[in-house]
């Protein structure tokens, strides 16, 4: 999916993501924290967040684990960007996107374009919950 880059658009992603992805609840809140962090990242550090600037994001159910692509329109005029982790400024509101992205997906990574563009992707694994819960089971009698 290709949303237009701006903030009011990070919801929109966040119910399409639920759509795309189809899994429970529990499991797609992670997915879309992540994916919230790096839509902001594009529209915070590149063209993306500009005059009809742009955002895409792929999805990709793998064996075992959920894929998130997320596309941002290339660097603004005269800049470089280039995603990488900073050293944390407690200090700092801002900053801690991708150090999110590091702790919380299993994997992640960058992928650069040849015209411009940089996709970072995370992974989260997908885990089998045992029914554990007292709500989950029923009793001798069925209820």
């Amino acid at each position: 999916m290709t949303v237009p880059g701006n903030p009011s658009y990070a919801k929109v992603m966040r119910r399409r993501l639920r759509t795309l992805t189809s899994l429970p609840d529990w499991e797609v809140r992670p997915i879309e924290l992540l994916a919230s962090e790096l839509f902001n990242n594009c529209i915070r550090h590149t063209r993306s967040g500009g005059p009809d600037g742009e955002v895409t994001i792929s999805v990709f159910k793998l064996a075992g684990r959920t894929q998130v692509r997320i596309t941002d329109a290339g660097p603004r005029d005269g800049e470089i960007t280039m995603p990488h982790l900073h050293p944390l400024d407690p200090d700092s509101e801002s900053g801690r996107g991708l150090h999110l992205v590091a702790t919380d997906a299993s994997r992640w990574g960058t992928i650069h374009h040849d015209d411009g563009r940089t996709s970072v992707w995370f992974e989260v694994d997908r885990i089998e919950r045992a029914s554990g819960n007292p709500a989950d089971r029923t009793d001798q009698a069925g209820r």
